[in-house]
């Protein structure tokens, strides 16, 4: 009877699973019917025929096709073929990425007549497509328009083979031809600003007062005969560089740089380009030259015609930060769909987010340096101490006996890969219930509450190892949007000097006081979004006192940009709320030195220092804003001869408000953690931590594609 029992169960399951196995095979080609019928839908069928290759000319060298050729006959030829077996593998690898081809055709023209966010989702899953072929991307790059271009330009990783080449990029220039027509260039830019550019016109007459007015139209090679006088300057590659020096000075001024477009200098840099292709440096000058024009949207056509936009992928996917930075400016100032009423002008580089990103940003970080700073030279990551580092082998200490100069080169990259395992697999063999004390850990915090330490399973230390291997040109840029997502990272970049011995520009030199400045970038920052969101402060000595001025100005007019209102909290690293001791000269030095404009301002008990910040104190009562500050206690080595000396007192950097920590760090490395277990980076990361609202949204490039409309109006 039990036997039986279990005979009818069993047929119960064959039967159900029976019709499990039909049910789900109906559904999958269900599925893939509709599938194929949205991507049926989604575009003319005559639009197919494009990828259809055109006919051309096969040479054959084959001798098993040498009697082939005579026949006419279809049959005969048909005979004379063998035949190869295709296997169901190769059927179905044929048969995908035919379907592939199709579906990047089919998004390419939802990309181009799409809305906005349909467009989105279609350059995403088309830069997400495999199994193309180089001439399938050359195909695209010919049906792509501009406004298509740079939104798949911005898309992260892509491939740079979607963009076509500059037109007679094959077309070799004699390097004279070349300086002749950059000369002319900035002959006519000199013309159209009206010679009201000093430094432009001081540049032509000191590199060119020697060629005269016809000697363009002789040819250079008749100098060799004696038929024309060569010119005093040497045309030679310095020339050229320095001259695409002079024109970079000259495109910082905005309203002079759409005047390289109108003067036929897209053309010209990218010819340029292709002489200085492997000096990174005039690379990146010439990276900044294009981002300084982009704020031009209306001249993305002839930047996308000229063969930049594909230029300027390759450069923002460089590992120099330098050259990477300034491209992704560009690239981000030229999409119209994103940033439609938000651009980067000079001096304002956008950090995070590269690309485009469907995340919701809602917290702005802006980063300021200070006195001979910059956004890539302040917030480096800091080397680290290894003279505690290593493990030592008792065995190897026998008798006094040295044993480093037996090993080589690969031994000691051996020794550090295993101490890096030996360490890893005690701290598993551990656990992860402990905690451990946070480098850098202040030395006095009388007003302050961490944190001080972080758990064993903290994602910092579980990232201690890379940071140590993978250095960081920018750790805002690398760290911060890794650890807290949905913020928008943006450096401020300004030129300061130490004595006005220095050759200055007369338009720029006016603008190099604290007010000139604040009301200079507080603009630019304006143009960038800022005081749409939340936003926080971080700045490092002087870039403290002009972080204050900027919100004292913006407090004083009403606050009409809700700069004010929407500042969360500052950090302050080192910043001399008081004056700084490396002002302090007696007045014999002064005549000698010559202090610039931004040494006097920070004169020790300044009252202008003093002043603002008295102002800054009333502001933080109608707008509580919550302040961090942290003050070095080591002196600074500088000059050849090491002179220990302290930039910034405590006494100085405590604004008497907020929270205070003193860090045993001088005052160049204490805006670099040396990695993400410092309490230099983990306070601020706490702050942050603190103002951004977290979204989880993940979407597959599938779910992407079957999201799309199945019709398009």
């Amino acid at each position: 009877m039990r036997l039986k029992t279990y005979k009818k169960y069993l047929e119960y399951v064959k039967s159900t699973g029976i019709s499990i196995v039909i049910v789900g095979g109906c559904w999958f080609l269900y599925q893939l019917r509709q599938v194929s019928q949205i991507l049926q839908s989604s575009i003319p069928t005559n639009v197919l025929s494009l990828e259809q290759p055109h006919s051309q000319y096969i040479y054959v060298d084959d001798p098993r096709f040498k009697d082939v050729l005579m026949l006419r006959k279809v049959e005969n030829l048909q005979s004379s073929v063998p035949v190869q077996s295709l296997s169901f593998n190769h059927t179905i690898m044929k048969w995908w990425k035919s379907l592939t081809r199709n579906i990047a055709y089919k998004l390419l023209y939802i990309a181009q007549h799409g809305n906005v966010r349909e467009r989105l989702k279609a350059l995403c899953t088309l830069n997400s497509l495999n199994h193309l072929k180089s001439w399938h991307y050359q195909h695209i790059a010919q049906m792509l328009d501009a406004k298509t271009a740079i939104s798949l330009a911005r898309m992260p990783n892509v491939d740079s083979r979607f963009f076509l080449k500059p037109p007679y990029y094959h077309v070799q220039y004699k390097l004279h031809d070349v300086i002749e027509k950059i000369h002319q260039l900035l002959l006519h830019l000199s013309t159209l600003c009206e010679n009201t550019h000093p430094c432009l016109i001081q540049f032509l007459n000191k590199n060119f007062k020697d060629t005269p007015s016809d000697s363009l139209i002789l040819d250079h090679d008749l100098t060799n005969l004696g038929l024309a006088v060569a010119p005093a300057t040497v045309w030679d590659q310095e020339l050229l560089q320095n001259c695409v020096q002079a024109l970079y000075h000259h495109s910082c001024l905005e309203q002079y740089s759409k005047d390289i477009i109108d003067g036929g200098g897209l053309s010209l840099l990218m010819i340029i380009k292709k002489i200085f292709n492997d000096n990174i440096n005039m690379c990146i000058l010439l990276a900044k030259i294009i981002s300084n024009i982009s704020l031009h949207t209306k001249y993305l056509q002839d930047i996308f015609q000229a063969g930049w936009i594909g230029t300027l992928v390759e450069w923002s996917q460089s590992n120099n930060v330098r050259l990477s930075a300034p491209a992704s400016r560009a690239l981000a100032n030229l999409d119209i769909d994103e940033n439609k009423y938000v651009k980067y002008p000079r001096c304002i580089y956008l950090l995070h987010p590269l690309h485009k990103t469907t995340t919701n940003i809602n917290l702005d970080v802006i980063f300021l340096h200070g006195l001979l700073g910059g956004v890539f030279i302040t917030w480096r990551q800091r080397n680290f101490d290894t003279s505690e580092d290593g493990v030592v082998d008792p065995c190897l200490i026998q008798d006094g006996i040295d044993f480093s100069s037996l090993i080589d080169d690969h031994s000691q990259e051996f020794l550090k890969d295993l101490t890096y395992d030996l360490r890893k697999r005690e701290w598993d063999r551990i656990g992860q219930d402990f905690e451990i004390i946070l480098d850098d850990c202040p030395q006095n915090s009388s007003r302050g509450n961490g944190p001080f330490s972080c758990n064993g399973d903290d994602a910092c230390m579980k990232k201690i190892f890379h940071d140590k291997q993978h250095k960081t040109q920018c750790w805002p840029k690398d760290w911060l949007p890794d650890d807290v997502p949905f913020i928008r990272v943006i450096g401020i970049n300004y030129d300061t000097n130490l004595s006005m011995w220095t050759s200055l520009c007369p338009i720029e030199s006016a603008k190099a006081t604290m007010a000139g400045r604040s009301e200079e970038y507080i603009k630019k920052l304006l143009t960038a979004g800022i005081g749409k969101r939340p936003m926080i402060w971080v700045c490092h000595s002087m870039g403290g006192l002009l972080v204050k001025k900027m919100l004292v100005d913006e407090w004083k007019n009403g606050d009409k940009n809700n700069v004010c209102k929407n500042t969360r909290s500052i950090v302050f690293y080192s910043t001399p709320h008081r004056g700084s001791r490396v002002a302090a000269l007696k007045q014999a030095t002064q005549m000698v030195l010559w202090p610039s404009i931004e040494v006097q301002e920070l004169r020790e008990e300044s009252p202008q220092l003093l002043k603002l910040h008295n102002e800054f104190l009333d502001m933080l009562k109608e707008y509580p804003i919550e302040i961090v500050s942290f003050s070095e206690t080591k002196p600074t080595h500088v000059t050849p001869l090491n002179v220990p000396f302290q930039f910034v007192t405590s006494t100085s950097a405590d604004p008497g408000v907020g929270e205070f920590y003193e860090i045993a760090q001088d005052h160049l490395s204490i805006c670099k953690p040396a990695s993400r277990h410092s309490f230099l980076y983990q306070k601020l990361l706490n702050i942050l931590k603190c103002h951004v609202i977290h979204e989880k949204k993940t979407v597959s490039p599938i779910m992407e594609l079957l999201s799309l409309p199945s019709k398009l109006l």
